[in-house]
């Protein structure tokens, strides 16, 4: 069974190709010659490499040169995303996906006829999103399907997690709730599509049924309805899920590390870094693990230990997706403690 897993810290991406537009690709209510200088914008298309299918609801953050952000964009269905019109200069993209190496691309706008981008998001192979990784498993309650219905719930999950097309997946699902109202796992998995396209609400709707649907016996629902609510920072139902589902799955690391964001959003920091910590030991090749320990710890004053989790960090993810975040905060605590980073030590 496919596990999703969220977890509020940047995300990450790579391969890049840089082409001028060509006049005919731009509206007619374009004017100027080329490099005239007048405001044009940018814009681009981000697909995932491995089957070239486009990369939809990824941001893409664009900032100038001197690190003022002009705005961050999701890109369409097609994959595609662009500015408004936007002044001359050197500009910096990013563009960050849970699971795939980062892209940075520094460009410089002349104006007219503008820039196109071209992104194809490299997996990091060490740093798997939990949703992948963890693959298919075929349960008691799959082979009881329909034989319909099981064919539905494959094609949907293979457009979720192998295609990455959460909007196509969700009609498969919803089949397969037709053929079995009682099915609580299509209905969790229609909240991880409806999350993938940013539809917060209709996702809590669907973990919340699918929560319901199993007589609140699967913790699965619970972490991921709890995860949502923490980022909305309903801490109370949020904690009351996670313990739920604990209950029923107390070595699920997932579940710990849903705890410990929890507890650490309220405060609670020794035991927060008690429940990472198992985490840790449940799911050590768990990259962000490390970087939320280093939160845990940076807001207990535990430096050294900051240091420790930062560079466990960089040891086992040396092109994690958070590298210049972790790279970023060791610098700084290491300026706490009135040190200076060696250059090898930064690699």
């Amino acid at each position: 069974m496919h596990r999703l897993t969220r977890f509020s810290v940047v995300p990450a991406v790579l391969s890049i190709l840089t082409v001028i537009y060509s006049p005919q690709a731009f509206s007619q209510g374009v004017r100027g010659l080329p490099g005239s200088g007048e405001p044009t914008g940018i814009s681009g298309t981000v697909v995932y490499q491995a089957d070239n299918k486009p990369a939809q609801r990824v941001k893409v953050e664009v900032r100038t040169s001197s690190g003022q952000s002009i705005d961050t964009y999701l890109t369409g269905s097609d994959g595609k995303w662009s500015t408004p019109a936007i002044p001359p200069g050197q500009y910096v993209i990013t563009v960050e996906v849970e699971g795939y190496k980062p892209v940075r691309l520094n460009e410089e706008l002349l104006g007219y006829p503008g820039i196109l981008t071209y992104i194809a998001l490299v997996e990091l192979p060490g740093e798997k999103p939990p949703e992948a990784a963890a693959g298919p498993v075929v349960s008691a309650r799959e082979l009881g399907l329909p034989k319909e219905a099981q064919d539905a719930l494959h094609q949907g999950t293979d457009a979720l997690f192998k295609k990455h097309e959460p909007a196509t997946s969700l009609p498969f699902f919803q089949k397969v709730l037709v053929m079995a109202p009682d099915f609580y796992e299509a209905a969790y998995y229609q909240g991880v599509a409806l999350m993938e396209l940013g539809k917060k609400k209709e996702a809590e709707a669907s973990y919340r049924n699918a929560a319901s649907l199993s007589d609140d016996k699967f913790p699965d629902a619970d972490f991921a309805l709890a995860a949502l609510l923490t980022d909305q920072k309903q801490f109370v139902e949020a904690e009351k899920l996670v313990r739920a589902g604990l209950l029923m799955a107390p070595d699920a690391w997932s579940g710990q590390t849903e705890l410990a964001r929890v507890l650490l959003a309220t405060g609670r920091l020794a035991d927060a870094e008690r429940s990472a910590l198992d985490a840790r030991k449940a799911k050590p090749d768990f990259a962000r693990i490390y970087l939320l320990l280093a939160n845990i710890h940076q807001q207990m004053g535990k430096n050294e230990a900051v240091l420790d989790d930062l560079n466990t960090y960089l040891k086992m993810f040396p092109n994690g997706a958070y590298v210049s975040q972790a790279k970023a905060m060791k610098e700084q605590t290491e300026k706490a403690l009135g040190r200076a980073s060696t250059p090898n030590e930064m690699l």
